[in-house]
Parts: C-alpha cells; sequence; structure tokens
C-alpha cells in the first residue's frame, strides 16, 4: 500500500532502524524494487527527480510502482527527490505521490522557508508528507571548499522545520550526490546534535560510495532515511555490459535488461539489510 514517507520514517525513528530510498528511471529500475520487495516484504520510499519525470511522464512512475506491487502487502511511499517548486509538487500530488521534497537548500534561508512552507501548507493537509532541505550536500555547487560552512546549523535547522513544519529535513554533514571523489568525511556529531535539538526525522542524501560502517554509525546518530540513487544506476548500466561481455550478439532487449535488473536487485538487497541491521 502506498503510504507517506514521514510514516514510515516515524516508526524507523522509535525501532532505530533507517527506511531505504530507491531512485528509479525507467521500467527494470522499477522491476527491481517491486521484485526485491516481494521477497524481502520491507518497506521503502521509491523516489524519482524531476529529470526522470520529464523523461518518462509524471504519471507513468506510480502507474507503474502500483500495477508491480499490486499482489504485495508491503507498505511504500512514492516520493518526489529534489522537487524545484510548489507547480510541481502539485502535479506530483495529483499525480498519485504521497510524499514530496522542496530543495530550497542553494536559496538564501528565509526563501527557502519561504517557499518551503508554500509546499507544506499545501501538501500536509492531504496526507501527504514533505521534505526540506537545509544545509549543502556536495555535487550540486562546483568550487565549493568551506566543509564547515556546508554543514546545517542545529540552530538554523530548529528555525526551519518550527516555521515550516516539515515533515523530514535532510541535512548537510558532509556527503555528496553523483561518485565522490576522495574519501568523504561525514559529520556523525553534527548528526547526533540536530537529531538531539528536533522532534523531526532526517534524512541522508548522497549515500552512495558510502561504507557499511559509515551508513551505520550515520542511522545509530538519528538519519532514518537514506537515499541510494547513483550506486542504482551504475549497477544498471554495469548489468547490461556484462550482458553483452557474455554474448556480443545478443540483441533480445528482454535478455539484456534482465542482467540489469538482477545487478540493481543485489545493491538494493544489500542496502536494505544495512539499513534494517538486518
Amino acid at each position: 500500500m502506498v503510504v507517506s514517507s514521514a510514516r514510515l520514517m516515524k516508526r524507523a525513528e522509535k525501532e532505530n532502524y533507517a527506511i531505504p530510498a530507491f531512485n528509479i528511471d525507467n521500467l527494470e529500475s522499477a522491476m527491481a524494487v517491486s521484485e526485491i520487495l516481494h521477497e524481502m516484504r520491507t518497506p521503502v520510499i521509491v523516489q524519482m527527480i524531476p529529470r526522470t519525470l520529464n523523461y518518462g511522464g509524471i504519471a507513468i512512475y506510480p502507474a507503474m510502482m502500483r500495477e508491480l506491487m499490486a499482489d504485495c502487502p508491503v507498505d511504500y511511499a512514492l516520493h518526489l527527490d529534489h522537487g524545484s517548486s510548489l507547480a510541481l509538487a502539485k502535479k506530483c500530488v495529483a499525480g498519485g505521490f504521497s510524499s514530496v521534497m522542496f530543495d530550497g537548500s542553494l536559496m538564501p534561508f528565509e526563501d527557502n522557508i519561504k517557499f518551503t512552507k508554500e509546499v507544506t501548507d499545501f501538501a500536509l493537509p492531504m496526507d501527504v508528507s514533505v521534505e526540506g532541505e537545509l544545509g549543502t550536500i556536495g555535487g550540486k555547487e562546483e568550487g565549493d571548499t568551506d566543509l564547515e560552512a556546508s554543514y546545517t546549523k542545529v540552530s538554523e535547522a530548529e528555525e526551519f522545520v518550527r516555521r515550516t513544519n516539515v515533515s523530514t529535513l535532510a541535512i548537510g554533514v558532509g556527503t555528496a550526490h553523483g561518485v565522490y571523489k576522495g574519501t568523504p568525511h561525514i559529520n556523525i556529531e553534527r548528526i547526533k546534535e540536530i537529531h538531539a535539538a528536533i522532534d523531526t526525522p532526517l534524512v541522508l542524501h548522497g549515500a552512495s560510495g558510502l561504507s557499511d560502517e559509515v551508513l551505520k554509525d550515520c542511522i545509530a546518530a538519528g538519519i532514518t532515511k537514506i537515499n541510494f540513487a547513483t550506486e542504482l544506476r551504475q549497477a544498471y548500466t554495469n548489468g547490461i555490459k556484462a550482458e553483452f561481455a557474455k554474448d556480443p550478439e545478443v540483441f533480445d532487449p528482454k535478455i539484456y535488461m534482465r542482467g540489469a535488473i538482477d545487478n540493481i536487485k543485489e545493491v538494493l538487497r544489500h542496502k536494505i539489510n544495512i539499513c534494517y541491521n538486518i
């Protein structure tokens, strides 16, 4: 059943685990998520970025997941990742999303509050949860070298959630989107400080490439949603490459796409085990 991400995360917070959030891009990645949920029966968040929605259409992805999950009694959320406007949030809610994000992290603080609150005022009365973002997640800005400045400030997190009423909050603690260049240094203490200061479930973006040990430390510190995208796309591409390496003459997409699906599933299974402490 489709539920809000906040509902899943509140339970995770009480029981000291995290909800894995998996970005899908097409039918095959959706199939991989559906198959692993049928197998493992653990709730997850299925999410899409605006670029993905532009590629396939806002209505397509919720329809795919509902069809694929029709016979599976596992709760999951359909989430807009890195939404950029109230207009897009409205389209996603109308299209069947149960959760939306407004990412105003690159805006001035007051503008981030203003535009995030517009989304919460619209979405929360319909039981659609809203994720906000505060601080800098690497991979968005070129030349951002001030690590301390990129961290979410505890006092600003307190003010932000009080004034916006966001359901969940993504924080900047040293992670980055995409592929890491060098070893990431995650500020576990800042996660603990923010978790102690606010009652809002916390989100970790840019988790692809982090070690299992770091992910476990983040969960123990108070993170209750962890986003995975890059590793899934890498698994998809590598799965197809492997099929062509085995048989360069293969031409049936149902054959080489199966390799992509199975490769994604291995990553999904591993991340679920980490997030759920299995």
